[in-house]
């Protein structure tokens, strides 16, 4: 049990040395904003905002939940593939994607890179590892309620 905890130690204070890491919001575009100035809505039922997410958090990993599976890790595929499983998740929500060309491609890539955490057709593991098959995803909705999201448009 020890050498768990001491092999669990190092990940932890990653995790929350990530998460205080700080973005800058120049190079964004703020999809919808509320009433007051401050506070940042992103829309739902945006496709590409959707996908830029879902791109993002692989990408760059994200402990958003706080989960006790810790947090999701950045960089397990390539920011390509990111874009494929990405296409593939959009299905699941049921937009079309930008790319419809890379939804197959990104159904294998996610069976074969993901579904160890987010289980088979992508319905997570509740509270440990969140449902890609909600509508708003809970990191959407969390990023909403919290005023901070924002998300860069892709341009087509």
């Amino acid at each position: 049990m020890k050498k768990m905890v001491l092999l669990l130690l190092p990940i932890l204070f990653f995790a929350i040395a990530y998460s205080l890491r700080t973005y800058k919001s120049s190079d964004k575009i703020i999809v919808k904003r509320q009433q007051k100035d401050t506070h940042v809505r992103i829309d739902p039922n945006c496709t590409s905002c959707f996908e830029k997410y879902i791109e993002k958090v692989i990408n760059e990993g994200s402990n958003i939940f706080h989960y006790p599976s810790g947090p999701m890790p950045g960089g397990t595929v390539s920011a390509e593939d990111a874009k494929k499983i990405a296409a593939f998740l959009a299905t699941l929500q049921g937009f079309k994607p930008s790319h419809p060309e890379w939804v197959q491609e990104g159904k294998y890539l996610f069976y074969g890179n993901c579904i160890g955490c987010h289980s088979n057709g992508g319905k997570g593991q509740k509270g440990y590892f969140p449902d890609l098959t909600r509508k708003p995803l809970l990191g959407i909705e969390m990023l909403s309620q919290k005023g901070y999201g924002t998300i860069e448009k892709r341009q087509r």
